[in-house]
């Protein structure tokens, strides 16, 4: 393996919470539908998969038309209700200081993300964005952290991957990357581990001391 230049990370659940958009939109296009709602945690627990894999669980409804009324929804509250997870703002700005180019791949599609980061003020910490508008196939496919990649202009043993689903572990070993689990507030713990991947922390904050004790980086700070 090359000396790591850059970490692609995912979004939800592993730098921002955004489940009260998103169970605002859900329920809403339940609504819409005339489905039953459903209880937020139920849905927080499919945060991070892709909405074709979630909605079969809950309804029969047409799927297309139950992403378009979530999308809807989605337009007028999913930026504002978003917020960054705990330390993760210190967190991001410490592995820049450190010379590491930093890229999100997410299954978000790319008008939300950018929207989220220019709210959160992380404009000048990240090199790449990748939205899952902009692929063919979402996580748990690898073509999103290869587009992640392809736009650093990083080989793939170059970078490592950090998410906190299945999809992103899975997503990451078809590349194939180095990749870090993190523990995610919205469940699936025992998933996640099952998956193997190549190391595990509870919080985002531990990937800096994790990167610097397993030197998965060259890191410039004492």
């Amino acid at each position: 393996m090359k000396t790591t230049r850059a970490l692609v990370l995912d979004l939800d659940g592993t730098l921002i919470d955004s489940s009260d958009g998103v169970v605002d939109a859900v329920n809403y296009s339940l609504r819409m539908m005339e489905q039953p709602e459903q209880p937020p945690e139920r849905i927080k627990s499919y945060i991070g998969f892709p909405l074709s894999q979630m909605y079969p669980v809950f309804t029969d409804a047409s799927v297309d038309q139950l992403c378009h009324h979530f999308q809807v929804m989605a337009a007028r509250t999913m930026v504002s209700l978003t917020e960054a997870l705990p330390g993760a703002d210190d967190t991001l700005r410490l592995l820049k200081s450190n010379g590491l180019k930093l890229a999100v791949a997410t299954t978000k599609i790319r008008v939300h993300v950018d929207g989220i980061i220019a709210k959160l003020g992380w404009d000048v910490l990240f090199d790449a964005l990748v939205g899952g508008d902009e692929v063919t196939r979402v996580k748990p496919a690898p073509e999103a952290f290869k587009l992640a990649l392809n736009r650093l202009e990083i080989d793939a043993d170059e970078a490592i991957a950090v998410g906190d689903t299945i999809n992103d572990v899975n997503a990451a070993k078809a590349v194939p990357m180095t990749v870090i689990a993190v523990n995610s507030p919205y469940g699936g713990r025992d998933q996640l581990l099952a998956a193997q991947p190549d190391h595990f922390i509870e919080s985002i904050t531990e990937l800096p001391r994790l990167l610097k004790e397993q030197s998965l980086t060259v890191w410039r700070r004492s």
